[in-house]
């Protein structure tokens, strides 16, 4: 009976029984294609990369009475790690097992592949990346290898995939051959390693190369003359001023006016004006992960951060710590101990992420006419922080066990999805959380307690904000508007400059002392609530409140000495 057939006649059987649905898992060795198969069956747009342990846990998506899933890398049923852990949990329910295996390292797949098929449930093998192969002077033959493995071993479009999946019928069940050789199906070519990889591989070209290619981020993202600059000024003067003169032309309310030109645009539109920056640093980071540098970096700083309690591997949380803590803080799943992964977790608000950027901009553009270097000490400052923090913590490390992707040239497709998403993610965000922030915002600081409309220092929010301004005067804060916007960060980081944007729109008032000292405590201070949600999600309630607590109390010591130091000069 062709599998096709079996399991077009599981999902009638589902459908008059309505109970459980058809299960397919997509199960294989880390940075195989299981997410961009999965992307590709249920039309999702689940986060993809070139390096290990990009899914940290597994998704699901049901379609057509189909229920897929696509869980974390896997190198066998021997769990390493927790998210390998959850992945055999999930193959264990499966009705199909896709099996996606990278035909570049098929030879080192097959062990998993055996395992797999020993379980008993009906098992696919999925080849991809076999064009690469094709250049690299390999070949596979599908039918000798499923002849081999005694199982279909498909190489097709994803489309034909999933016409085989809903009902069309897999190739006629295989028999296990046993005079098929590997051999006969397959063969890796030319396994040369690259120049490009033996240069990557080494430690001090791949932390020059890192650091060069941060430092071009911000030089292109800062630098005044540059196009992160211009088009910021550009985006900024057409939604704070064009766009706010012209909705609010024929506008009689003060009250209207001030909520739509102060608190919508000023504040909400003021963010958007730095999504010219952010693209410029998300693109970066994107290269960097598509190319399997991001990769190659952890390989070669494994000794180096091993001397920090860390492995290589979180070079792939810190780096992703530049985008979004939160999505860093779910990276460490993949950790082998919880202790590594409470380190890691417990280090990872010190690097800035790109939400601080428009903080770090509001405060300290009014002062340089060139950001660009003092941003990027800031980044760096971060960097360092967070890895003396980890040589403070007592809790032992581990070491790493991923493989290393070759480097190759992103795909401009791949960058282009990937871009996407991250801008979608921040629009959305901003037109979210942000606006409704700043609506909030707005009305708390132009109504009293009687609800009166009112200048903003008698308002409710300056009445609140002033019992909280003696925490803030060492760091050389006096005015409570400032206080009040450096507690929005606690909610989102983006909210700061919004904040500042919308109740001190003609300047902060703040010297050079003031401002660094601002910075650095944004700098240190705890991650927002979807950093911490991940956190509590990940590593418990009680350790992520303890986190909490010590970078609140480095946040405002930090912040205490850079004022009294830069006062004194």
């Amino acid at each position: 009976m062709k599998l096709g057939a079996l399991l077009k006649s599981s999902l009638k059987s589902s459908a008059k029984q309505n109970t459980a649905k058809l299960k397919v898992v997509l199960a294989g060795n880390p940075n195989a294609g299981k997410t961009t198969l999965f992307n590709a069956l249920t039309k999702s747009s689940l986060r993809t990369g070139n390096f290990h342990g990009v899914t940290t846990s597994p998704a699901r998506k049901t379609i057509g009475g189909i229920a897929y899933a696509d869980v974390p890398g896997m190198y066998a049923f021997t769990p390493y790690s927790m998210e390998e852990q959850s992945a055999i949990d999930e193959v264990k329910s499966a009705d199909l097992i896709i099996n996606v295996v990278d035909a570049l390292t098929l030879e080192n797949s097959l062990n998993l592949t055996r395992q797999l098929l020993a379980t008993g449930v009906k098992t696919v093998v999925y080849l991809t990346k076999c064009a690469s192969l094709k250049r690299r002077g390999g070949r596979v033959d599908c039918e000798k290898l499923s002849a081999y493995l005694g199982c279909p071993v498909l190489n097709c479009p994803p489309k034909k995939l999933k016409k085989y999946i809903e009902g069309e019928g897999f190739p006629t069940a295989v028999q296990k051959q046993s005079g098929i050789k590997l051999a006969d199906g397959y063969t890796s070519g030319n396994l040369k390693v690259s120049k490009a990889d033996k240069l990557f591989c080494n430690r001090y070209f791949a932390l020059f190369f890192f650091i060069a290619s941060i430092t071009l981020m911000f030089f292109l993202a800062f630098h005044p003359k540059m196009a992160g600059a211009v088009l910021k000024d550009l985006l900024e003067g057409l939604i704070c001023e064009k766009l706010a003169s012209a909705i609010c032309v024929n506008l009689k309310s003060e009250a209207v006016i001030s909520l739509i030109s102060e608190g919508i645009l000023g504040g909400a539109g003021g963010v958007i004006s730095f999504l010219p920056q952010l693209v410029i640093l998300y693109l970066v980071l994107i290269l960097l992960d598509e190319s399997g540098i991001t990769s190659a970096l952890a390989f070669a700083t494994d000794g180096l951060f091993e001397k920090a309690h860390l492995s290589g591997r979180a070079a792939f949380s810190l780096v992703s710590g530049f985008g979004c803590t939160a999505a860093a803080i779910l990276t460490t799943r993949g950790y082998s101990t919880p202790s590594a992964q409470k380190r890691t977790v417990a280090i990872l608000p010190f690097v800035p992420c790109g939400a601080k950027l428009p903080v770090f901009l509001t405060f300290l553009s009014p002062l340089f006419k060139n950001p660009f270097p003092v941003i990027t000490c800031f980044y760096f400052v971060g960097l360092a922080v967070a890895l003396i923090a980890s040589l403070l913590i007592k809790s032992g490390g581990e070491g790493m066990l991923a493989e290393v992707t070759p480097i190759v040239l992103p795909q401009l497709k791949a960058v282009a999805i990937k871009l996407c998403f991250q801008l979608k993610e921040f629009i959305i965000k901003v037109a979210g959380i942000v606006l409704l922030f700043c609506t909030a915002s707005w009305f708390f600081s132009h109504f009293s307690f009687t609800f009166r409309y009112v200048e903003a220092d008698k308002s409710m929010l300056a009445g609140f904000s002033r019992g909280l301004l003696p925490l803030f005067v060492p760091m050389g804060i006096t005015d409570w508007r400032l206080a009040y916007a450096a507690l929005c960060g606690f909610i989102a980081k983006e909210n700061v400059a919004a904040t500042v944007a919308m109740l001190m729109p003609s300047g902060l008032g703040l010297g050079l002392a003031g401002s660094l000292a601002m910075c650095t405590f944004i700098l240190l201070c705890p991650a927002c609530v979807s950093a911490f949600s991940a956190s509590c999600k990940e590593v418990g309630l009680k350790f992520s409140l303890k986190c909490v607590a010590v970078q609140l109390v480095i946040a405002f010591l930090g912040a205490y000495s850079v004022n009294l130091l830069f006062s004194l000069l």
